[in-house]
């Protein structure tokens, strides 16, 4: 059983979660109904990547000086505001309001991701990391099957402002639960003047990254697989559409596999209790590997079925990688790299975004699919001989 603390912060997370989710299909179908454009989609897509590379990596350094729990209800408090603007979007002309709130929205997710997942080694006893760790995945799956289905459905029946009204309810919501959630105290937060100037806290999180090897690879993951998220992130609208020919039902069918093969990941990653590193990174390989295959697939079902198992593999090895970062990185340190790893993550990935939008105009989708899960398999081989060479120097003791 999960700390009741911990439980409290879950349930925040699926709220507010399935009410971002409503929120956001019915702005896809608003703008589609105003402009027309998939131009003004890629905008908006965009404009929420900016945030995340200015503000998370502040919000590592303000975890360390306020309560999580303050960042957290604030910045609920400010989205839900924030969400209630869109009410306000009637005509084209209305544009801007859709850019401009969805940039605030994102700015509220870029303080307030760090702030919760920092919060976890917090609320639960280290024993139970890679079972919470389970759970967070089992939440996303959730978000993603639930939110989508149920967002777009009250966007059909009762319009956009119906999905605006629920999300911004929903942050409220998810506020006032975090505002139950007891943090203990924890004295290695409490840091000196001298430890509060950035530059001290950088080279403190360096030092920690160059004292642990497997938190080398977990840095190494961070860093280098967002540079091709971009292209899954494309192609599965993609491939619903052009190469299936499921049209938007397929789209939406492709992310219910996801879904659940994140849900069904929290009955596998405890068998990878005693392997982390090693699990995270067969799972990367795995995910490659289904890419590549998915490539060559022409049956609807069969890209269903292999999509769930893409969620499955990619959900144990977020959970052993996730667990790890927990285990390996000092209390007071989690939240300036967790801070650091969301800056990058999502921008590389709005990059990436970008990039294989434009690739997929000079290329086969396919084969641009198949380039995308080559390069998981190499970046997991890599990574796995760093590791490997790294342990034999010190097994030799150089």
């Amino acid at each position: 059983m999960v700390d009741r603390q911990y439980r409290k912060l879950f349930a925040a997370g699926i709220i507010n979660g399935m009410g971002d989710r409503f929120c956001q299909i019915a702005l896809l179908a608003l703008i589609y109904r105003l402009t027309g454009s998939g131009f003004s989609v890629g905008i908006m897509l965009g404009l929420r990547v900016i945030p995340f590379l200015v503000l998370s990596p502040a919000a590592g350094v303000l975890i360390t000086r306020i309560s999580r729990r303050m960042l957290m209800m604030t910045t609920d408090l400010f989205r839900g505001l924030a969400a209630l603007a869109f009410l306000s979007v009637h005509s084209p002309e209305d544009i801007w309001i859709i850019y401009g709130v969805s940039t605030l929205l994102a700015c509220g997710e870029a303080l307030y991701a760090p702030a919760r997942k920092s919060s976890i080694p917090l609320l639960v006893h280290p024993s139970e990391l890679l079972k919470v760790n389970s759970l967070e995945q089992v939440m996303s799956g959730l978000v993603l099957v639930v939110g989508a289905a149920a967002g777009g459905i009250i966007s059909a029946l009762f319009g956009p402002q119906a999905a605006f009204i629920l999300n911004a309810a929903s942050f409220f919501a998810a506020g006032l639960i975090v505002r139950n959630i007891a943090f203990p105290p924890v004295m290695k937060e409490k840091i000196s003047r001298e430890d509060s100037y950035p530059n001290r806290s950088r080279s403190r999180m360096l030092d920690c990254i160059r004292a642990s090897v497997p938190l080398q690879v977990v840095v190494a993951f961070e860093l280098l697989v967002p540079m091709l998220n971009g292209i899954d992130n494309v192609l599965i609208s993609v491939y619903a559409v052009q190469e299936f020919r499921l049209g938007d039902a397929g789209i939406g069918l492709f992310y219910a596999a996801l879904g659940a093969g994140l849900v069904a990941s929290y009955a596998i990653g405890h068998l990878f209790s005693g392997t982390l590193l090693k699990g995270g990174l067969v799972c990367l390989l795995l995910e490659g590997i289904l890419l590549m295959g998915l490539s060559g697939i022409y049956h609807a079902w069969a890209a269903v079925a292999i999509y769930f198992l893409i969620s499955l593999a990619g959900g144990v090895g977020a959970i052993c990688l996730d667990t790890l970062l927990m285990r390996e990185t000092p209390l007071y340190l989690q939240g300036p790299l967790l801070g650091m790893l969301t800056a990058w993550s999502q921008g590389i990935i709005g990059l990436s975004m970008f990039g294989a939008g434009v690739a997929i105009e000079m290329m086969e989708p396919r084969m641009l699919g198949w380039v995308g899960g080559a390069g998981f398999v190499v970046i997991s081989i890599v990574i796995s001989m760093y590791y490997a060479r790294i342990r034999s120097r010190k097994a030799a003791g150089v």
